[in-house]
């Protein structure tokens, strides 16, 4: 297969990781030509007409199997229809996949879809998303097809695997990494997710106070916080605690959870993560993770968490981390969206061609009921290739 990555990047180091992870896979052989256009950049100095006649032209000289935009979405993008009308018109029409890497809803007033991704989503042939329910049907009603779950990763680049942390040869009890947002309007889902995570940092600093630490920007003035982290040291900053607590998101959507979970996991660190609708079936409650089902009840969960036997605590950590290593690092990610897009070609021509296309999801522990998730992992597959 023969990949054209348009990177959510104004130079590719941007998206430095899953960068990476298409290289790996074609070191391996698994791809047999990459490339990657850092989309934002080239817009930014050249123009998106120039973006376009950039795709157009390497798909024409390479005869491409495939065009992922990646996370298309924020930083001003501008719609792909034209892109993608002149793709379908080439000699070798390439397969095009679009991703979502953020958390969005079906509502009009509380952060839906941004129009270029979902307009790119309706025509694509696959669109891969951190988040699915209620907004992946609302993309199904505008007309997009193989709606698919793809979670977010761990970075083995950056973050290499972790052994479990010392339990008790730490700073602090508690650590927190998220920034707190803005508080502005109040009727703003980013006002409700600001309020949210300051009442959580507020309830662990009364419980725990010097033993509790706070990183991120926004913070300025608790008493607990220790000044933002740079992305690449947020390992460090998760190694510093016994437990590390992800912060709330404004909303919840099915299955969605940033990219923070997954490194806090890798990290080697017991993960306090707040309930998400189906997330359980990635990470085992009170194995992989231990949920916050309500707010008020962060300290109690926290509570339990430290109070588990060391050697209880180092078998969750150690059978999280090879999860995470398993299932769970970019490269799965990128090998997921390739053999996705090649069981959508294989549906279109040679032996399986109008056969039902069979899609692997290796995303969810050995317990979850994989037939059930699938039910919600993949909206409108059920199309002709």
């Amino acid at each position: 297969m023969n990949v054209l990555f348009l990177s959510q990047a104004r130079q590719i180091e941007d998206q430095g990781s899953y960068h990476r992870a298409f290289m790996e896979l074609h070191a391996r052989g698994r791809i047999a030509s990459y490339r990657n256009i850092p989309y934002l950049g080239v817009a930014r100095e050249r123009g998106w007409p120039q973006l376009w006649r950039d795709v157009i032209g390497h798909c024409s000289d390479v005869p491409t199997d495939l065009v992922f935009f990646q996370f298309y979405h924020g930083g001003g993008v501008e719609s792909a229809a034209a892109c993608v009308h002149q793709l379908r018109a080439l000699k070798h029409v390439p397969l095009v996949a679009v991703s979502s890497g953020d958390l969005f809803s079906a509502s009009a007033w509380v952060r839906p879809p941004p129009r270029p991704f979902a307009e790119l989503s309706v025509a694509a042939d696959v669109t891969f998303m951190t988040c699915m329910g209620s907004v992946a049907e609302f993309l199904r009603r505008q007309g997009a097809r193989r709606l698919t779950l793809l979670p977010h990763g761990y970075p083995t680049d950056l973050f290499p695997p972790q052994p479990a942390s010392p339990v008790n040869d730490v700073e602090f009890d508690v650590v927190m990494v998220a920034s707190r947002g803005r508080i502005l309007n109040p009727f703003m889902y980013t006002t409700w997710g600001a309020l949210r995570r300051q009442r959580v940092a507020d309830r662990l600093f009364r419980r725990y106070g010097k033993r509790f630490a706070l990183f991120g920007h926004g913070w300025r003035g608790h008493p607990a916080w220790q000044g933002p982290v740079e992305y690449r040291k947020q390992i460090e900053a998760f190694r510093r605690g016994r437990v590390v607590v992800d912060g709330p998101p404004p909303f919840s959507q099915v299955y969605y959870a940033s990219d923070r979970p997954f490194y806090v996991a890798g990290a080697g660190t017991p993960l306090v993560q707040f309930h998400t609708p189906r997330f359980e079936a990635i990470f085992k409650r009170d194995l992989h993770a231990s949920y916050i089902d309500h707010d008020a009840d962060t300290v109690k969960v926290c509570d339990s968490v430290l109070a588990i036997d060391e050697a209880e605590l180092r078998r969750r950590v150690e059978q999280t981390v090879r999860l995470v290593m398993g299932r769970h690092t970019l490269v799965h990610r990128a090998e997921t969206i390739i053999r996705a897009c090649e069981g959508i070609q294989a549906g279109r021509s040679g032996p399986d061609a109008g056969k039902a296309v069979e899609v692997p999801l290796p995303l969810f522990h050995e317990d979850a009921d994989e037939c059930e998730e699938r039910r919600s992992a993949l909206v409108n597959w059920d199309v002709p290739a």
